[in-house]
């Protein structure tokens, strides 16, 4: 996996400079670099057929994300998941104050895919977990790593819109400055570089071969950016016959405006149900 890095009150210099607290968030980062396209995509048809017996929903790929980065980390040593904050009978089993992953004396992790508005408890619990505390903690970590999804990354997983994401989190940190105490790196997920799950939870490869049989489908386009438009495909101009040399289609988008699309600037192309 793909993903971008934010500092907080200088983690990154602080990792750097530290190289037991650089060897653990390498392999925390390296636990994310190693989860590939192809073992995602197994592991959700896999979830899938299992939500399709029991006839239940399944939508998103963030149990898979879960799933794979929870394995990964606990075959490292002197990593925890799903780690109580306190070791207080008032506290402990609680899920409120519970971390997703931690490395006594080095890191505090929350991967968080839930509601927007839970941002600020999420940004939290790192903090709670390396700051003094008057309830006797569990684990003590120095330094914080909080993961999402970029806007992206939602569009391409098919996260809930509501979901918070790396972009509304870094918006988050400086009104947050004084309760955020502790260094934290932000990861941002990004999309894949070969599927997207569909809005019907599909998986969608990336688009290799474009030819005529588009036209007259009404498509959901996912340009190389990342953008998407909707559309109906009115033409097909082969390769030998494109300007760019490229094979060709024109999309009729809203409101009567046709776009032409080289192949090389669209990353998906997905027929709509009539």
């Amino acid at each position: 996996m793909r993903f971008v890095t934010h500092s907080h009150r200088f983690a990154a210099a602080i990792i750097a400079e530290d190289p037991a607290l650089q060897a653990r968030y390498e392999e925390f980062t390296g636990a994310l670099a190693a989860i590939t396209d192809e073992d995602l995509i197994d592991d959700f048809l896999r979830r899938k057929a299992a939500h399709a017996l029991r006839r239940t929903a399944f939508k998103s790929l963030t149990p898979s994300i879960n799933g794979l980065l929870k394995d990964r980390m606990l075959a490292l040593p002197g990593w925890q998941a799903e780690v109580d904050i306190f070791n207080d009978p008032a506290a402990v089993g609680s899920t409120e104050w519970r971390l997703d992953f931690a490395c006594d004396g080095a890191f505090c992790v929350e991967v968080a895919f839930n509601h927007g508005e839970a941002i600020a408890w999420n940004l939290l619990k790192p903090v709670l977990s390396c700051e003094l505390n008057h309830v006797r903690k569990a684990v003590q970590g120095k330094l914080g790593i909080y993961v999402c999804a970029t806007d992206a990354m939602k569009t391409a997983a098919n996260i809930d819109s509501a979901s918070g994401s790396y972009e509304k989190v870094l918006r988050y940190l400086p009104p947050m400055m004084n309760q955020l105490t502790v260094p934290m790196m932000i990861i941002g997920l990004e999309p894949f570089d070969s599927f997207k799950i569909s809005s019907r939870a599909e998986v969608v490869r990336r688009l290799t071969v474009l030819d005529g049989s588009w036209v007259g489908r009404q498509v959901l386009l996912t340009r190389d950016d990342h953008s998407q438009c909707r559309g109906t495909v009115t033409g097909f101009v082969p390769a030998a016959a494109s300007a760019t040399g490229m094979p060709q289609i024109a999309v009729q988008l809203s409101r009567g405006r046709t776009e032409i699309f080289d192949q090389k600037d669209i990353r998906f192309l997905e027929p709509l149900a009539p």
